[in-house]
């Protein structure tokens, strides 16, 4: 069957003649309503079998290329994989051989048996096409019937109006990452923590915005030690005062040695101060942005971040960062985080945040709720919990643990095999 065929039929079905052929066809219909639908066809094979024809099966197709010619013979060539293309060249067989595919048979293997429905929900997609902008390898047969629709409905093509009522409530709840350009710069986040010194060199009382740190602080730092049960150089990734190395210290036992990285100069000379105290001599400071810093890798059996990754923004800072602490942990190594997270739909969220608004009005009262909303809004870019522990998965840790969630905050790890 040519090339030229296949354009005509094309034609038959609306669509232009003019296609590039190494990209798919794409067939649009409407109701005539502001609803689209769009079929999608495989590409053609590209491999050529004679001079003038095609393979007429999809692109990345399975066994032998194949094609007719207009006396009836089927002309087909062993795929490369096929310990036959070393011998057979191009082979055709005429009707009435015992090997002999009829077209009929073939046909189910024909490209163009190949597409997918699917409906058009993208608002700039729907809005191009009801301007009639169509790109090159698209075409449009005007308004669909009702029983064009309710037959791809039926053979399952197309989703019914109550499962598209469904995903369109699943898009509008679902929380989305907002632009960050008003951010805090890090030179902003610095200053900020350099006069809070004081306030996060109390194991207890340090992070007191934060709901249940105290329980995070040690469910973290004993997940370390059962999961690393060898402990010898720890990195603690935004340290602010050395509360989280302090806690781990205790609950190991014995000293390690530590990386302790923060912007803040004032609150790594409190950190090292503090640390040293409990018996932990070997304390390099890093005074950078982590994403920046040049750590070794494969050199720590604990990382700690706690109240410190939702400093990242978009979804390649966090991957990167991710990654990158999987790069810094040994084989066997584990990370710990604690740390404010947001809700994957709208409504848990808003429920979630004014439940916190009622703890941090307990604590201090509206005003207090207020200024910590305020450098909430002005600093952080938390996401939640399950994008955080798919994204650890993803990066290449082997297992996850959720350790503790209570309203917008978590605790959670991983393990480096």
């Amino acid at each position: 069957m040519s090339d030229e065929l296949s354009k005509r039929e094309l034609s038959e079905l609306g669509i232009r003649d003019d296609w590039d052929d190494s990209q798919p066809q794409v067939l649009f219909s409407t109701d005539g309503r502001g609803r689209w639908w769009k079929r999608v066809w495989a590409v053609q094979c590209s491999q050529s079998i004679l001079i003038r024809e095609r393979c007429q099966g999809a692109q990345g197709h399975d066994g032998d290329h194949w094609c007719f010619q207009s006396d009836g013979s089927y002309f087909y060539k062993p795929h490369a994989s096929d310990p036959r293309s070393q011998e057979t060249g191009c082979a055709s067989v005429p009707p009435g051989s015992s090997s002999y595919r009829t077209p009929l048979e073939m046909s189910r293997y024909r490209y163009r048996k190949f597409y997918e429905d699917s409906e058009v929900t993208d608002p700039a997609e729907i809005e191009r096409l009801e301007r009639g902008e169509l790109g090159g390898n698209e075409s449009s047969t005007g308004p669909a019937s009702a029983e064009d629709v309710e037959e791809l409905r039926r053979l399952g093509r197309l989703p019914s109006d109550e499962r598209k009522a469904r995903r369109d409530r699943a898009s509008a709840i679902t929380l989305r990452t907002k632009d960050f350009s008003d951010k805090s710069t890090v030179t902003d986040i610095e200053t900020r923590f350099d006069a809070e010194v004081e306030r996060f060199s109390n194991l207890e009382t340090g992070q007191s915005a934060t709901i249940d740190a105290p329980l995070s602080m040690q469910l973290i730092t004993e997940a370390a030690v059962r999961l690393t049960p060898e402990i010898s150089r720890v990195l603690d990734i935004g340290c602010g005062a050395g509360n989280n190395t302090l806690k781990l210290r205790e609950v190991y036992g014995k000293p390690f040695a530590s990386d302790l990285l923060d912007l803040s100069q004032p609150m790594l000379d409190r950190a090292k101060e503090r640390v040293g105290q409990v018996g932990i001599e070997t304390a390099r400071l890093w005074q950078s942005d982590f994403r920046e810093a040049d750590l070794p890798t494969e050199s720590y059996d604990v990382i700690l971040a706690a109240a410190v990754l939702h400093h990242l923004r978009d979804d390649e800072d966090w991957q990167a960062a991710f990654g990158k602490i999987w790069s810094l942990l040994k084989p066997g190594g584990s990370v710990w985080i604690t740390d404010l997270v947001v809700q994957e739909t709208v409504p848990v969220h808003e429920l979630m945040w004014s439940r916190y608004g009622d703890y941090l009005e307990g604590l201090g009262g509206g005003e207090y709720r207020q200024k910590v909303f305020d450098y909430i809004d002005r600093e952080d870019s938390p996401r939640s919990a399950t994008y955080q522990l798919e994204l650890l998965r993803r990066v290449g840790f082997d297992h996850v643990e959720l350790l503790h969630k209570n309203n917008c905050f978590a605790a959670f790890g991983a393990w480096k095999e």
